[in-house]
């Protein structure tokens, strides 16, 4: 135990001059403590104690992100005591574990601990720019991974022994004193290098955002001043004047990326071709890649996704023959003139135009040798008018809703500083970041500086260096953690929020509010532009690329502690990657092995033994079992590891012996047949991602053991019928994505029940329950309290065609969902109607009814507020659709009477409205009210009649939505599963009708 008394004076001249401030507030610290009654409480968990003696217990084998952000004190008199802490997190953590360290004989431990935080806060921010600190603070950081890997080690034994021991044991103590000699070495260059006491930083402290936070996360990039770029592009590429154009920028930040977006999205160029594909090609020019990636911009899902470029093209040319094609290129480093001509040879049969983005002009060159007609647009400086208006928007925000003010009072000012832009809108964003919420009188000095004070304009880093410089130290150690992706690489938001929780990097007061904290972060790094593109990624994910300037930024600044390794055919680990530009002995921490088609994986890597992180990135490689088992074996500190579509048949035995692990992806390994039994050692697993193994035929039945299990990802795993029992008492799960309703053939006393949900109340985002009917128990049904589950945003209730039908219906109206539920899906459900919590769902946005094979009438689903979106897919008793399923609440006597009026809005916010293969549907009649294409699914703007041959006519309210247009039969979207190239209505009585519904029906169609 740490004695809260005084220490012996440091011997250590260095440590005397940079400690007297530190130990000076520490004094002070311990004053308010003792001023404090007992049992003051930490407020996540009951890790820190104090009792009346002044002693303080400290669990030094706690997670990493106890030690991070400000620590709060509670008492029961209702005062706080906040240990302020604003310093790198790794750092903070090695330092707790120092000063633990003081009281097993190692006196000077807690001092050198005091002395190093007050100094960090400078040298984390002099680093950037000066190298010898720099390579200070990356020791003073690579020792503190040392105390806390001795740590959590120790913390292991103690686990396995199930014993409670506060403390280092003596076992550790060679290891810590070795460590400390290393800290006292450091600490003597601290006046050499300048390094001075920082005061601290004071770290936002606001509240927790909602969990839907991410309903708003998607942020608009600006592009201003490129009209006439935009249009020039847009005419040539749908006039075809050239099979190829390059969009050449020689500086980062120029904007192209965001100009062939632009040109991409616009409704110009979405008319005219049919078949339209975005590729980030960056690094190598792949063209069977580039031909892969094509493939998941089908309307429908290929046949075939393997290795072979033959079949893959073959897969391709259904999409694209005798097709307008349209395929953007973006970030182009390198070109080869044969890859160019095997890439346009594959579009031999089709009409394809090529819009490429490129920093060098040497690739417009290659493009003009291959095909002649190439155009290439070199972008120019933008006015200082354009530039002002970013300096605007990104000073004043997105809606600039007292424009009029900020021009009265800023506009001359602001011109004036737009002159110092020099056209490029990477500058004039950094001026509007750094002079959001500043006043006039610092606008103004900014203006008459001949030279700026903290950065050099010219610099391309120089946004992403001031914003670091800015940021809450937690937010800085989330920041470097993405430098472990690839360049241009599309981050998977969900997926960086678990990676951060599994380092510790995630500060949040209580434990179970972690998620919503990174999300919180998340956001906080969107909003100051180090993410340059953030949208939905089909799937209801969220995926983001980071800023080019700031992805290159952190990369520089983090290369000794992230390494990224590229392993080409025929490659050892050693002679990939960049490894000139690591230390020797190399110090990096986190890992990412980006494999090449067909390249073999090693059984070793450089500092394996003290690897927090291995990603593996991998192209149709499989990975040799043997190898693996070999490189887990040496890998014992690590904490995250992914091996995501690695073509794994097996998981070696010794990733159970991996006991630090917090985070394991084995998704997508589609020959992954069961785990072994062990892996339920691992007791500090966070996630478990075994989506899309859809071989895997089983879990472990210890599974149990996993009670720090939050996430088990088992979406696509087709093979899998039940799931152990053990699932029910792991009470911290937050994803649950897939559960059944049957045993699926195992014993009762294996498998759960569907009333086992009973106590999962914290699962959130959707969750999807198979096997509903059958020898599902209506007493589980109503024990699972599905409406208990307040996270819970979506819900997929999939009834098996097994039992009696009737029982469905019962079933399902016990099945009560959560009201703010955003998310229904009900598929293969026989019962003769639906529940009435349903039209009681108040925030629902998205819903779809499919298979239901028994229902002849619609519910009332005009009653929902916030429906966005409606698909009914292949209901083959349904033959009327009339005034009750718009459920506005008239008398029957009112039902297509003129000039009927009411107050209600039938379906105020749908937008898409898709049915989809009613054999028997006759007619669709409404309410003749008055107003009633306002009254009546006002926001209507995309509909679907596929398939629905005795569909006779459309109502009137659907003919009078000026807002529905037509669109190609053969037009398709990114996404879309089903392919329609023809829309049914055969039964049309009059000529007007048939027209009228042979117009309208084949409107924009996307599967929701």
């Amino acid at each position: 135990m740490t004695q809260w008394g005084d220490n012996d004076e440091p011997k250590d001249k260095a440590v005397d001059e940079v400690g007297d401030t530190a130990t000076k507030r520490r004094m002070d610290t311990r004053t308010e403590l003792r001023n404090v009654t007992p049992q003051i409480e930490f407020t996540t968990r009951k890790q820190i104690h104090t009792f009346a003696s002044g002693v303080l217990v400290i669990n030094i084998g706690v997670p990493l992100r106890t030690f991070l952000g400000s620590q709060t004190l509670k008492q029961s008199e209702n005062k706080v005591i906040t240990m302020g802490n604003n310093r790198d997190t790794v750092i903070m953590a090695g330092a707790k574990v120092l000063e633990n360290a003081e009281s097993h004989h190692e006196p000077r431990a807690s001092e050198i601990s005091l002395a190093v935080l007050d100094v960090i806060e400078d040298a984390e921010k002099k680093q950037v720019k000066h190298l010898q600190v720099k390579s200070w603070f990356q020791g003073i950081k690579d020792l503190c991974y040392e105390l806390i890997d001795v740590s959590e080690e120790f913390e292991l034994v103690q686990q396995a022994k199930r014993l409670r021991f506060v403390g280092l044991p003596l076992l550790q103590h060679r290891k810590v004193r070795r460590i400390i000699r290393e800290f006292e070495t450091l600490i003597k260059d601290v006046s050499d290098l300048k390094l001075s006491s920082s005061s601290e930083l004071p770290v936002p402290e606001a509240e927790l955002e909602p969990v839907n936070l991410h309903s708003n996360i998607i942020g608009k990039e600006l592009l201003v001043g490129r009209d006439a770029e935009i249009q020039g592009l847009i005419r040539r590429l749908t006039k075809g004047y050239h099979r190829c154009i390059c969009i050449v920028g020689e500086e980062v930040g120029t904007g192209k990326t965001a100009l062939a977006r632009s040109v991409y999205n616009s409704t110009q160029v979405k008319s005219k071709f049919h078949f339209m594909a975005w590729v980030t090609v960056s690094r190598q020019f792949n063209v069977k890649r580039i031909v892969k990636t094509m493939l998941e911009f089908a309307p429908e899902k290929p046949e075939y996704v393997g290795d072979e470029f033959e079949l893959l093209e073959l897969e391709l040319h259904k999409f694209v023959v005798d097709r307008e094609v349209l395929l953007v290129l973006d970030d182009v480093v390198k070109l080869d003139s044969n890859h160019l001509s095997d890439l346009m040879n594959v579009f031999r049969s089709s009409s394809c135009r090529i819009l490429i983005t490129t920093r060098k002009k040497e690739v417009a060159e290659v493009a003009k040798e291959v095909e002649e007609s190439t155009h290439t647009v070199f972008m120019t400086s933008l006015s200082p008018e354009a530039c002002w208006s970013i300096i605007k928007h990104n000073a004043f925000g997105d809606d600039l809703k007292n424009e009029s003010t900020v021009e009265r009072i800023f506009g001359q000012v602001g011109r004036q500083i737009a002159e110092k832009c020099e056209g490029k809108p990477v500058v004039a964003k950094s001026f509007g970041v750094m002079l959001r919420g500043r006043s006039y009188e610092e606008w103004h000095h900014v203006m008459m500086s001949e030279k700026l004070w903290w950065y050099d304009l010219t610099s391309a880093s120089m946004l992403s260096e001031y914003l670091y410089s800015r940021m809450p130290p937690a937010l800085r150690q989330c920041l470097l953690h993405c430098s472990i992706f690839p360049k241009n690489h599309s981050i998977q938001v969900d997926k960086l929020v678990k990676l951060w929780m599994a380092q510790g990097f995630i500060a949040s007061h209580e434990e179970d509010k972690m998620e919503i904290q990174g999300w919180k972060y998340v956001k906080q790094l969107r909003d100051c532009s180090a993410f340059q593109e953030f949208e939905p990624d089909g799937e209801g994910a969220f995926v983001c690329k980071l800023e080019e300037g700031m992805h290159e930024f952190i990369q520089d600044l983090a290369r000794n502690e992230y390494c990224i390794k590229f392993l080409d055919e025929g490659a050892t680990v050693e002679e990939s990657g960049d490894s000139d530009t690591l230390t020797k002995p190399p110090r990096y921490r986190h890992c990412t092995l980006c494999l090449e088609d067909q390249t073999s994986f090693p059984d070793s890597i450089d500092n394996a033994g003290k690897l927090h992180t291995l990603m593996v990135l991998s192209e149709s490689s499989d990975i040799d079992p043997t190898n693996l088992a070999s490189l887990l074996y040496s890998m014992k500190r690590v904490r995250a590891l992914d091996l995501s579509s690695c073509a794994i048949k097996e998981l070696p035995l010794k990733a159970a012996e991996l006991l630090h692990l917090r985070y394991l992806n084995l998704s997508f390994n589609h020959e992954l047949k069961k785990l072994p039994s062990a892996i339920s050692n691992l007791l500090n697993l966070q996630t478990l991602n075994l989506n899309g193994c859809d071989s895997l035929q089983k879990l472990p039945k210890s599974i149990g053991k996993l009670i720090k299990l939050r996430h088990l990802e088992i979406l696509w795993t087709s093979s899998l019928s039940y799931l152990p029992k053990g699932i029910a008492s792991l009470t911290l799960l937050r994803t649950l994505n897939r559960f059944f309703g049957s045993s699926g053939g195992a014993s009762r006393s294996k498998a759960c029940s569907l009333g086992d949900l009973e106590n999962l109340n914290n699962i959130e985002g959707c969750l999807t329950i198979d096997g509903l009917g059958g020898e599902t128990k209506i007493s589980e049904s109503t024990r699972a309290g599905l409406k208990n589950k307040k996270n819970l945003r979506g819900l997929e209730l999939w009834f098996s065609k097994v039992g009696l039908k009737g029982d469905d219906q019962v079933l399902l109206d016990s099945l009560e969902a959560p009201p703010q539920l955003q998310f229904l899906g009900i598929f293969f459900y026989r019962g003769s109607s639906f529940p009435n919590w349903m039209i009681e769902l108040n925030e629902l946005k998205h819903l779809m009814l499919v298979n239901c094979s028994e229902c002849n009438v619609l519910p009332p689903l005009g009653k929902l507020p916030f429906l966005e979106s409606l698909e009914i897919k292949n209901m083959p008793n349904v033959e009327m659709v009339d005034f009750q399923f718009l459920g506005i609440g008239l008398n029957h006597e009112d039902a297509g009477n003129e000039g009927s009026s009411s107050d209600e809005i039938a379906f105020p916010r749908l937008k898409k409205l898709h049915f989809i293969k009613l054999d028997k549907w006759k007619g669709w009649t409404g309410i003749n009210v008055d107003g009633g294409d306002k009254k009546i699914m006002p926001l209507l703007s995309s509909l679907s009649v596929v398939n629905c041959e005795k569909l006779e006519s459309l109502p009137d309210y659907i003919k009078r939505k000026e807002n529905l247009k037509p669109m190609k039969s053969m037009e398709f979207k990114k996404q879309s599963r089903l392919r329609f190239s023809l829309v049914c209505s055969k039964s049309a009585t009059t000529v007007e009708s048939t027209k009228n519904v042979a117009q309208m029906c084949v409107f924009n169609f996307s599967v929701l």
